[in-house]
């Protein structure tokens, strides 16, 4: 299993029984599509929950959208486009007879602390398994996958942990490479009441039936951590995060919550966070370079897609047994649109819908988020919200939890909460929602949040004036530079991806507004695919060129959805990975060498020995559908090996300090020779005829790299070097070079 990273149980933190000793956190990182996210088998996505200075770099992606978005400015290493703070799951119940929150039983499984995370391992969450599936539809090495499953995601990881309260989580999480489903991962939840409470299946600690049952979705957005460190040099809840730049915002079309960057230090002018250089604004609009003049268009968010009515806790006028849950006791007692339920006697679903602080300190989340004593924010009611268009003046809201728009300038945590549900052993819960991010939201649309001051506001768009300090760089962002690359279709902004999402999810276009409780409890996957890219190989060649080749195999790929048929693929290289992508050029279908394979060379002569590129191969269709860059690969341009030892070739010779040739070593300026075999010795010596370096190359290259150093690690002075190049089979040659300083 690729990206698995293991933390042994340090037992002054865990309290767990000798059979746990070996349980280990893993995790798994989402990576096929545009949207990259870690996923962990405690319950965590992308990390812990961290909102202090700490967590202001990152090895795994939190939320990454653009994918591939590390980056450097300068001498600054930026960890890249990542938006999340941290995310995960809670539950609360009481044991049957034991009611009030002083008999309040919680497991946080991630997405708990503040400024460090807490531990919820070992503590709440005890993991049980695992699993990672590379549903690709081609093999590695580049022939069809004959296991492939077209109803299924190409990425599907699933894992399960026990918990504190005796409920067992099971958690699939599914992502595709599909232009138009590519910023999107899609999780199903199953809640099983197992009674086991510390990850042995083996034995059950707990079998009362469990009351005021909740479950609560907790995710912290903050987009982006390039974009706040280029303007505040910190990726941090205070700099901006808290009740600052970004608004969240509630589009109940969708059940979908999502935050958006909406100024800089106040000024609205700056929002989206633009490049604070205005040259380099400019270059990078112009160019898409470090995913174009805005650092922090991202609307990152999720949207609910089902949520279990079943087991909802049943409020009867009639009945006065006070063995009820606290939560019915509750609206037993309240009056009004309060105590309003649906036609099975349910409370109206969510429970909560909150924005709040970035503070999710267990203290604090166990007094407020996940109680049947209040209900957060209230309800809605004819009364109290009117909505602004016709369609969504729908009455079926009234009566469940209202938006707590007040709030949407909090912004650190968005959680919907719901519940209660009444277990008994054995008893499952199901959930699915999706994680989607898009360059803005449906701009002009009227949604809750996203001001303080009324409960109703357009969601701005990017196609904005921008004022730099004090310079007008543009009245009309989009209008002028138009979207980066890495939106590759016509689905570009966060409410576009939730409707596929629940495309995606439901097999076929959602109804809207969209009611999750409707829905079905599990996803149908049934969505329309191209022609996949071709896994692809890249080596040096001979004469310093690029070789990009792949098999024919994609040429009988089938699928009951096709979009189209393959006519042809397109070959695109880069600087980055994540982009700006620059096409090189087209290959027609059938187009292949005297061996078979596709075959394409970059010549480009400025590409310079020793520099490195990123490739990837498209396939596109006769309807003009192109596949994701599912095979982006870097290479570091070189020359092939040669067979047999004869010319020698010096580059830079004459080598002028500061030539521009420039490495990676502790000297700025390197030597390369070129036209090796793939094992020699190569010998420097000074005029004087004294050894200097002693370089042994093995590897299947043609050239190696000398930063003029002595073997003792002294830099070289100005003067004519000599060199003699040995094969293990006697053959050798020999020249000099010239350094000047």
């Amino acid at each position: 299993m690729k990206h698995s990273f293991l933390i042994w149980i340090s037992t002054s933190l865990m309290i767990l029984s000798s059979f746990s000793a070996a349980q280990i956190r893993e995790y798994r990182i989402h990576d096929r599509g545009m949207l990259h996210n870690t996923v962990f088998n405690t319950g965590e996505i992308g990390r812990g929950w961290m909102t202090g200075e700490a967590g202001n770099k990152t090895s795994v992606p939190l939320f990454e959208w653009p994918s591939r978005s590390k980056t450097t400015f300068g001498s600054i290493e930026y960890s890249g486009q990542h938006n999340l703070l941290g995310a995960g799951v809670y539950m609360a119940a009481n044991l049957n007879g034991k009611p009030g929150k002083d008999n309040r039983l919680y497991s946080f499984c991630g997405g708990v602390g503040a400024s460090q995370p807490e531990v919820v391992f070992g503590r709440w969450s005890f993991p049980l398994y695992m699993e990672e599936i590379e549903n690709f539809p081609l093999l590695p090495d580049g022939d069809l996958n004959p296991d492939y499953n077209p109803d299924e995601a190409e990425e599907i990881i699933t894992t399960a942990w026990a918990s504190s309260i005796g409920i067992t989580v099971t958690r699939t999480s599914r992502a595709w490479s599909y232009p138009d489903y590519d910023d999107m991962i899609i999780y199903e939840y199953t809640f099983e009441y197992t009674g086991d409470t510390d990850g042995n299946p083996a034995t059950v600690e707990r079998d009362a039936v469990l009351t005021d049952v909740m479950i609560l979705f907790n995710y912290g957005f903050a987009p982006s951590m390039y974009g706040y460190q280029r303007h505040y040099q910190i990726w941090k809840y205070e700099a901006g995060i808290y009740r600052g730049d970004q608004r969240n915002s509630w589009d109940a079309d969708y059940w979908l919550s999502f935050n958006l960057d909406v100024q800089t230090d106040l000024n609205p002018d700056l929002a989206g966070k633009p490049e604070p250089d205005r040259a380099l604004f400019r270059r990078y609009s112009e160019t898409g370079e470090k995913g174009g003049g805005l650092c922090s268009p991202q609307a990152p968010g999720y949207c609910m897609l089902y949520y279990d009515t079943n087991h909802l806790a049943v409020v009867d006028p009639d009945n006065s047994d006070l063995n009820e849950s606290e939560a019915v006791l509750v609206l037993r007692t309240s009056q009004g649109v309060f105590y309003e339920l649906d036609e099975n006697k349910h409370i109206k679903q969510p429970w909560s819908n909150k924005v709040s602080t970035g503070n999710t300190n267990s203290i604090k989340m166990m007094n407020e988020s996940i109680n049947p004593d209040k209900r957060w924010s209230g309800v809605y009611s004819q009364t109290s919200t009117t909505w602004p268009q016709v369609p969504r003046n729908d009455p079926r809201w009234y009566g469940r939890a209202a938006y707590n728009y007040r709030q949407s300038n909090d912004a650190g945590q968005k959680h919907l909460v719901f519940g209660p549900y009444t277990l008994r052993p054995g008893d499952k819960l199901h959930f699915a929602l999706a994680e989607v991010v898009g360059y803005g939201a449906e701009i002009g649309k009227r949604v809750e949040g996203g001001q303080v001051n009324t409960q109703w506001a357009p969601t701005p768009g990017w196609n904005k004036r921008i004022v730099i300090q004090s310079e007008v760089m543009t009245e009309n962002y989009l209008e002028q530079y138009g979207y980066p690359d890495y939106v590759n279709s016509e689905i570009k902004n966060v409410t576009q991806v939730a409707h596929k999402a629940f495309e995606a999810y439901l097999g076929h276009e959602p109804t809207i507004p969209v009611w999750p409780e409707d829905n079905p409890s599990s996803g149908s996957y049934k969505i329309p695919v191209p022609v996949p890219a071709p896994i692809i190989d890249i080596s040096n060649t001979l004469d310093g060129n690029i070789r990009i080749s792949w098999k024919r195999a994609v040429e009988s790929f089938t699928h009951p959805r096709l979009m189209g048929n393959l006519i042809k693929f397109n070959i695109y290289t880069s600087n980055a990975g994540m982009g700006p992508w620059r096409l090189l050029g087209s290959k027609v279908l059938g187009d292949v060498t005297e061996d078979d394979l596709y075959e394409f060379i970059d010549d480009d002569q400025n590409f310079k020995i020793g520099e490195s590129r990123f490739y990837a191969v498209t396939s596109l269709d006769n309807n003009g559908n192109e596949s994701g860059k599912t095979n982006i690969t870097q290479i570091e341009k070189n020359v092939g090996s040669v067979e047999k030892l004869e010319k020698i070739y010096i580059v830079p010779n004459p080598l002028v300090s500061k030539s521009g040739f420039q490495g990676s070593g502790s000297v700025d300026d390197k030597i390369g020779f070129y036209g090796l075999p793939e094992q020699c010795t190569i010998r420097i010596f000074s005029y004087s005829g004294q050894l200097i370096e002693t370089i042994e190359h093995i590897a299947p290259l043609y050239s190696t790299a000398w930063f003029q150093t002595t073997r003792n690690g002294q830099e070289i002075a100005s003067g004519i070097y000599f060199y003699l190049v040995t094969t293990p089979n006697g053959d050798t040659a020999k020249g000099k070079f010239v350094v000047i300083k």
